[in-house]
């Protein structure tokens, strides 16, 4: 059953910098044992304010050690109708959960992967360190890693920067899927639900992104033809009771921390729901290949050899050499290209010039990227 509780008034909530700073200096000694606590200091390092949370990176220091902690808010105080995840009619392959309940959620998850990975001993995965979950509003509290995302990694690596060491990331992207295939063994937390288990539910929910589609695109006659050949692929490669696991939920670069000796870290993470595993494997994949940069530049920034050689590395510690299962990761990278489409083109109506240009040309990518997934499969 799903934790639950009553949405508090925004009004009456402290998130203030002060309250954070504070809790840190109070609470350093506890947190950092090898830290004198009479002798410390608290600074800011960074105060990110995203559309759905807010992040305050804190530096606490006695001189001679120093240890950096996330304090992560779920939610947008300075954007309050961004808290409203149910604002767009736009159709979606699940309803998200009430901002105000995710850092509790996120902690619980959060704390169960740092105890069952850390247990392993395995050189190739680390840990973040949970500290404590405050409340009112529940605001998780972490060490904050010292590795680079691979996001970023990904931004130096492109056609155009010849002098990266590729052999590293793809030890990193080999790492990531094994990382992944061990996650999906974790067993179901007291409030994760179970979603879209049938080969049914997939069905209809590509039907309902590709109506989505129609309705703000038109081109019946090919998103109906589209439509046509992934159900026949799903009808043919999908087994009726499709395997599940607990997703992370957000598998993507961004949440995927690496180390010089290219061990990987992975964070942001509810544990919320168990569903078929393939949807982990497929949004991690469609983050790689249909990132904004490569579809603003219509498939320049990473070479399609690049693409391949990391995606075979990733599918490859997941599947531990095995391609028996890639067409139904093919599938659901289909289903949740057409759920990212659909997103997208939802919004436009609001959009400036720019805007507007910007998703012509992702309509354009996006097309010949799916199209190209129909015809591996």
């Amino acid at each position: 059953m799903l934790l639950t509780m009553t949405e508090p008034e925004l009004a009456g909530l402290d998130v203030s910098e002060e309250r954070f700073t504070t809790h840190l200096a109070y609470n350093s000694g506890r947190f950092f044992p090898e830290l004198d606590s009479s002798a410390s200091t608290v600074r800011i390092v960074h105060h990110f304010r995203r559309h759905h949370s807010q992040l305050l990176e804190l530096e606490v220091s006695d001189g001679v050690h120093s240890r950096r902690v996330i304090y992560k808010v779920p939610f947008s105080l300075k954007h309050p109708d961004t808290n409203d995840f149910e604002s767009t009619s736009r159709p979606r392959l699940f309803a998200e959960n009430t901002p105000f309940t995710s850092g509790l959620l996120e902690f619980r998850a959060l704390e169960s992967v740092e105890h069952h990975f850390r247990a392993l001993h395995d050189a190739r995965f680390g840990v973040i360190t949970m500290l404590e979950l405050m409340e009112r509003p529940y605001v998780v509290v972490m060490e904050k890693s010292p590795d680079r995302d691979l996001k970023s990694m990904l931004k130096r690596a492109t056609r155009f920067h010849r002098s990266f060491n590729s052999s590293s990331l793809r030890d990193a992207f080999a790492n990531t899927g094994a990382w992944l295939r061990e996650f999906h063994t974790l067993p179901d937390l007291s409030y994760t639900a179970s979603r879209h288990e049938h080969r049914d539910c997939f069905m209809d929910a590509a039907r309902s992104f590709i109506d989505g589609l129609i309705q703000q695109l038109g081109q019946h006659s090919y998103f109906e033809r589209l439509c046509h050949q992934l159900l026949t692929a799903a009808r043919k490669h999908l087994p009726e009771q499709l395997p599940c696991a607990v997703v992370h939920g957000d598998f993507a670069p961004r949440n995927i921390l690496v180390a010089n000796d290219s061990r990987v870290t992975v964070f942001d993470t509810r544990r919320r729901w168990k569903a078929p595993l393939y949807e982990d494997l497929a949004y991690f994949l469609m983050s790689l290949k249909a990132p904004g940069p490569q579809v603003r530049s219509q498939g320049t920034v990473f070479s399609a050899a690049q693409l391949a050689g990391w995606e075979s590395a990733f599918l490859g510690g997941y599947f531990l050499g095995s391609e028996d299962s890639y067409k139904p990761v093919r599938i659901y990278e289909c289903l949740l290209t057409l759920e990212w489409w659909a997103a997208i083109n939802f919004r436009q109506s609001q959009s400036s010039i720019r805007k507007k240009i910007e998703l012509a040309l992702s309509n354009r990518y996006l097309s010949r990227y799916v199209s190209q997934l129909i015809a591996e499969i």
